[in-house]
């Protein structure tokens, strides 16, 4: 077998170089031609870094040039390392300024304390909501109710529905019987939907195993009040009976999410 002889490397007058080698494959001897340019890249490094890269090479790349060879390595990002405990509050803040750069988030502010978080998970909802409340009641049952109307309606102040010019007693017998026809109603059109998929949410409900029955006005997945998790039953409201009739016959032993399903109706049904 012949011997490959070493790489001939050719200057070429526009900078460039051409490298020429052969090899052996199969029996069969190639000649291979390549046509390279080097372009010189300045960039500014830390000291320890480029001493480094002036390290002598060993082995098969003891006559190589100092510094990785691009051909066969990739350089990957640099990784700053931040090292104290007030990593997180740093982030916060150029999180901050990030936020007030592209000119601010809408705030949540709190009706009861002012924080920014959500009036039914304020901390102080039983101490601060509690003498609202009472002292609210106490204008109620005082013979100056009449006299106080006008504070009720001062601008600014929330009053409640109940409360308001034209309203009726939420407890009269009309207004319960109202509400109990449409709670009856709505029972009428719900549908209990069990063992489902903990990451089955509501929009996964909707878009994508409840979209063949048009609009559904209600979806409500039951989950764990301290973690948030599903616990896999959701009940769900149709535009009709019928329509929930359907879901019904549809939905009850059907795959969904790598789980069989299990639908019945909210409440049972009165057979006559």
């Amino acid at each position: 077998m012949s011997e490959v002889p070493p790489p001939q490397i050719v200057e070429n007058a526009d900078g460039s170089k051409t490298i020429i080698s052969y090899k052996i494959e199969n029996g069969k001897k190639f000649k291979v031609t390549q046509k390279v340019k080097e372009i010189k890249v300045t960039e500014k490094v830390n000291k320890s870094v480029a001493l480094r890269k002036q390290w002598k090479k060993f082995g098969a790349e003891s006559n190589s040039a100092p510094g990785p060879d691009y051909s066969t390595t990739q350089l990957g990002e640099e990784v700053y390392l931040r090292l104290g405990t007030s990593w997180k509050k740093m982030e916060e803040e150029e999180e901050k300024k990030a936020k007030e750069a592209k000119g601010g988030d809408k705030m949540i502010t709190c009706r009861i304390c002012g924080g920014n978080h959500y009036t039914m998970h304020c901390p102080f909802k039983d101490t601060l909501g509690d003498n609202s409340s009472s002292a609210t009641a106490a204008a109620v049952d005082s013979p100056a109710a009449d006299a106080g109307a006008a504070d009720v309606l001062a601008p600014g102040k929330y009053v409640p529905p109940s409360r308001r010019a034209g309203a009726r007693d939420p407890s009269s017998n009309n207004n319960f019987d109202a509400y109990k026809d449409q709670r009856e109603r709505d029972d009428a059109k719900t549908l209990k939907i069990m063992q489902l998929n903990e990451h089955a949410d509501e929009n996964t409900l909707r878009y994508e195993l409840l979209f063949p029955f048009g609009r559904i006005p209600k979806v409500v997945v039951v989950r764990n009040r301290e973690t948030g998790r599903s616990r896999g039953i959701a009940y769900v409201t149709f535009e009709t009976e019928e329509i929930a009739e359907s879901a019904l016959n549809f939905l009850d032993g059907r795959g969904f999410m790598n789980l069989i399903l299990h639908a019945e109706w909210s409440k049972p049904k009165v057979r006559e």
